[in-house]
């Protein structure tokens, strides 16, 4: 947008506050998970209780993402993106201070729905902070916070949770929180008025509803046991009921709509919905994955582990510059970057699951961490510039908040199911290991004469941990093979040609005014007077 367009140090003072608030709200998707049992033991809260410190946050989150649209047009999207900052800043300092389990999952889901509202807005403004020629560099920028926050999170989790207090995983956010909101409201411009919106109570109550209860499903299903739990069924049945009602309310019963659904009629939104959720499902699986495997099974420390995942990172920070030179080549086909993006990371993932040992050392697993930031580095950023080269410009907000939404319900998707094959990957084989050792096995008659009493308790240390090795090994091969069958996804997408973005067209002209006739006025030859156009 012409109007909101920066240069100088002002770019570079908007980009910083957008940078920071995404960082802060992407970290804090996992930055809490290393520190739960910590948090546990501090509040006295159960397995099952602390579980719920991240399944509320996700709950709100997932549900304020497709409200954004709304929220920043009723607003105005510097107001809304300020009043997000502010509000997931205090709630972090609350949640630091909370004392007991009940208000702690209470102030998390308050967090939960303020950082909902700070994803969408913030790739637009950073969109629109640069001219349409350098789409890609927006973007690219906007893809180092959306990879280095969750990668971020374990390493600072670990680091805070380790040398100071597990409050510190919240407190960390309000130097963060300061300058954004600092900066926001210092340098970002309004690209439109804010206006009165009629609020559909029913269609976005019908929407949380089966929002929440889908995300609940999905965190707490492998925990109860699936479908074999009652809850988890009656979860489960009210979130189709639920989501079936909003979809239809939406589509033929609402006057004006809280989420335009609508969108999905672009090849391009419903393609990168299906796009967004099976390669997040897969990244994120793996996040969930590698770290419980190199503290378990390699005896890794939570900051080690969280460093293994910061060289993927890291990588894709070294590679910005021709991560925007690429996905700036008009003529390239964007689908073929995606593609290759995703294929790289499948075949690094794979890679790893054949060196991945109860023995593998850090070193041996940098390779393939940079390899999979190569892959990285070339998927979200050419599908970005897809959407906003092919999505009309009234529609980008909602484009945004829809595939964002799909992308937060496939992580957790892919979370879900990690943890299941995990679990039942580790009991298989245990089951099967366990069955190998008895006293008629020489090699086992051997260790126990030598070990002494010692010998069975080592032994099950023994069998637990490549039991563990085995499940996660598994599990990696098999998101692997998920991962490099999803890169002939991008192909769903339609190939573009124009090199001028649909959201950076100028608007059509105006239709001429009809032709007003001009009225002349003559005397006839007898005196009279006649009027003709």
């Amino acid at each position: 947008m012409p109007g909101v367009i920066e240069y100088g140090a002002r770019r570079t003072l908007v980009v910083t506050a957008v940078m920071l608030a995404a960082l802060m709200q992407l970290a804090d998707t996992t930055i809490v998970n290393v520190a739960l049992p910590t948090i546990d033991g501090a509040l006295g809260a159960s397995v099952d209780q602390g579980a719920w410190f991240i399944t509320a946050y996700i709950i709100a989150n997932v549900i304020v993402i497709p409200l954004s649209p709304w929220f920043q047009t009723l607003l105005g999207r510097k107001n809304y993106f300020a009043l997000s900052i502010v509000g997931f800043t205090v709630t972090s300092v609350l949640c630091g201070f909370a004392n007991d389990t009940t208000t702690e999952i209470g102030l998390r889901f308050l967090q939960g729905a303020f950082g909902g509202g700070l994803m969408v807005p913030a790739q637009q403004i950073i969109r629109d902070t640069f001219p349409p020629a350098q789409l890609a560099t927006s973007q690219s920028l906007f893809a180092l916070a959306v990879i280095l926050g969750p990668t971020l999170g374990p390493t600072l989790g670990g680091i805070l949770t380790d040398n100071l207090t597990w409050r510190w995983v919240f407190f960390v956010n309000v130097p963060l929180g300061i300058g954004a909101t600092i900066l926001t409201m210092l340098f970002i411009r309004d690209p439109a008025p804010p206006k009165r919106m009629p609020f559909d109570f029913f269609g976005v109550g019908m929407m949380a509803l089966g929002l929440g209860a889908l995300q609940y499903v999905l965190d707490e299903g492998e925990r109860n046991g699936w479908f074999d739990d009652a809850r988890i069924c009656i979860a489960a049945l009210l979130a189709v009921v639920a989501l079936a009602v909003f979809v239809l309310w939406e589509l033929f019963g609402a006057r004006t709509p809280g989420v335009s659904l609508r969108t999905f009629r672009h090849r391009t939104v419903w393609a990168l919905a299906i796009i967004y959720f099976s390669v997040a499902g897969g990244i994120f699986a793996l996040i969930f994955i590698q770290p419980q495997w190199a503290q378990t099974s390699l005896g890794f420390t939570t900051t080690l582990a969280g460093l293994l995942l910061m060289v993927r990172a890291g990588t894709l920070v070294v590679l910005f510059p021709l991560t925007t030179w690429v996905t700036s080549q008009a003529k390239w086909d964007m689908r073929w970057v995606a593609a290759g993006g995703i294929a790289l990371a499948g075949i690094a993932t794979w890679i790893q699951a054949n060196v991945m040992t109860t023995h593998t050392t850090f070193a041996a697993l940098v390779p393939m961490q940079i390899l999979g930031g190569v892959g990285y580095a070339f998927i979200w950023v050419p599908l970005s510039v897809v959407l906003f080269r092919t999505v009309p410009q009234a529609e980008i907000p909602s484009a945004l908040a829809l595939t964002r939404l799909v992308q937060q319900i496939g992580a957790s998707a892919g979370s879900a199911y990690a943890a299941t094959l995990l679990d039942r990957g580790y009991n298989t084989a245990l089951s099967g290991l366990a069955g190998s050792i008895n006293l008629g096995n020489t090699a086992i008659a051997t260790y126990v004469a030598q070990h002494g009493s010692q010998a069975i308790a080592q032994l099950g240390q023994i069998v637990a941990s490549e039991a563990q090795n085995l499940a996660a090994t598994d599990a990696t091969r098999f998101f692997a093979v998920a991962t490099i069958f999803a890169a002939v996804l991008p192909f769903l997408l339609k190939r573009y040609r124009d090199q001028t973005p649909v959201s950076a067209l100028p608007p059509p002209p105006l239709p001429a005014p009809p032709a007003v006739p001009v009225v002349r006025e003559k005397v006839s030859l007898n005196g009279s007077r006649v009027t003709s156009a």
